[in-house]
């Protein structure tokens, strides 16, 4: 059944209901722009709330109707509507705390259900865990200016983490490379390394990262290179905490693994290397040039110049780790969402290799979160692994352009070895 079959026109009772006007408003909201099921996830729960079909609103009925599954799959196995669910309430909080801060109705989805409820914003009933959450985000409470200035303290860290390994590594490195690489590395990695063209690594841009989640609003490439900080209350309450905080740099400790990971390869080469910070890369540097890009599109805005070239990505819900599918195969899944189960938790990242806009080569390693990403730089740095990979697709002496989705576990919140779940081979 097709996602979308049940989301039909509404009657003339519902269409003049202030609250189906509400829902209508969330759904066009800026928050839902580019999350097209969580969209039909909110019309369809809210609409056949307000039409009284409450036997409409269960887990097995919401992943049919709204995610396509088939009428007998197994909700147990299977939690896409849980995990939606969770990243929905979020996005409700996020609203009602910015762009809808003025709205008459609240509206929310308690959790252990997914009926949604109503209620007048003056009445102060159901609508108080929502403004509790505003009241933790005004810039005079304590425990905000505690939890940014965490996150502040936690960056600064990281990028004097980042300058003392890469200063060690250029000083301890050894004078003569012990082995050469293995035709696995060399397939892929002779391609983006060479001593006539310079390769860029570009690590992310964790204020960039930031400000998103700050304002709820995404940040396409012309306005990040312009500089640009939304105008909404989340945003105007990170400048009142941290004055000027979108020119500050910071970075993540997985994305500075990431790029020791790639320096340490680069010395197997002949290779002139040089380590970037996103805000200072421009089109000369894609044109021609070979580029490692790090990190999530939510950190790295450069990577949205390639992501439709890609078959796996991730919408504007990237920072819940929902990674889309464009053209599902036969046994592949439309999108992938973590799973937890007991101590075990499985995170998806991808590792795409493609040709630069003008000239060279352009390898992104992304990751969900800490462990997807260090699966994915496992994944196309372990001579193994990629070795693998490299017979399983029949490659000869140079891997052709990839895309590849790959699966991290982690038990007890130790990382095993990633595993290859899907990949399309580009065309140019």
């Amino acid at each position: 059944m097709p996602p979308s079959q049940d989301l039909g026109s509404v009657g003339p009772s519902l269409e003049t209901d202030p609250r189906w006007e509400l829902v209508l408003r969330i759904a066009d909201s800026a928050l839902f722009g580019k999350s097209s099921r969580l969209r039909e996830f909110l019309l369809y729960v809210c609409q056949a709330a307000l039409e009284d079909r409450l036997n409409d609103i269960n887990e097995q009925k919401i992943g049919e109707r709204v995610f396509g599954r088939s009428e007998h799959y197994n909700p147990a196995e299977d939690n896409i509507v849980r995990a939606h669910a969770r990243i929905l309430r979020q996005k409700l909080d996020s609203y009602f705390a910015n762009e809808g801060a003025q709205e008459p109705f609240l509206l929310r989805i308690p959790k252990g259900g997914y009926v949604p409820e109503f209620s007048d914003r003056k009445a102060q009933l159901v609508a108080r865990p929502v403004e509790d959450r505003r009241a933790r985000l005004r810039p005079d409470n304590p425990w905000m200016r505690a939890g940014i200035l965490t996150l502040v303290i936690l960056s600064l860290i990281t990028n004097l983490v980042l300058a003392w390994s890469l200063m060690r590594a250029k000083t301890f490195a050894p004078a003569v490379v012990n082995s050469d690489p293995s035709p696995g590395l060399k397939a892929l990695w002779s391609q983006l390394f060479s001593d006539k063209m310079t390769t860029a690594v570009v690590v992310s841009d964790s204020t960039y990262y930031m400000i998103q989640e700050a304002t709820g609003q995404q940040l396409d490439l012309h306005d990040y290179l312009k500089g640009s900080f939304p105008d909404t209350d989340g945003g105007r309450k990170l400048r009142a905490l941290f004055p000027r905080f979108e020119f500050r740099r910071y970075t993540t400790f997985d994305g500075l693994v990431t790029a020791l990971r790639v320096l340490k390869l680069s010395e197997r080469f002949d290779s002139r290397v040089v380590l970037r910070y996103p805000r200072d890369v421009t089109l000369r540097d894609l044109s021609p040039g070979n580029v490692i890009f790090i990190g999530r599109p939510s950190s790295n805005a450069w990577e949205k110049l390639f992501e439709s070239k890609l078959n796996f990505f991730v919408d504007f819900d990237e920072h819940h780790g929902v990674w889309r599918n464009r053209d599902p195969q036969p046994g592949e899944l439309p999108e992938y969402v973590p799973q937890r189960d007991g101590n075990h938790y499985n995170a998806y990242g991808s590792v795409a290799f493609l040709p630069n806009v003008s000239g060279g080569n352009v390898l992104i390693i992304a990751g969900a979160n800490s462990a997807s990403q260090e699966g994915a730089a496992q994944f196309v740095t372990d001579e193994a692994l990629l070795g693998r990979f490299v017979q399983k697709i029949g490659a000869g002496k140079r891997l052709p352009y990839f895309d590849a989705l790959l699966r991290t576990t982690t038990v007890d919140e130790v990382s095993q070895e990633p595993s290859l779940v899907a990949y399309r081979i580009l065309g140019k």
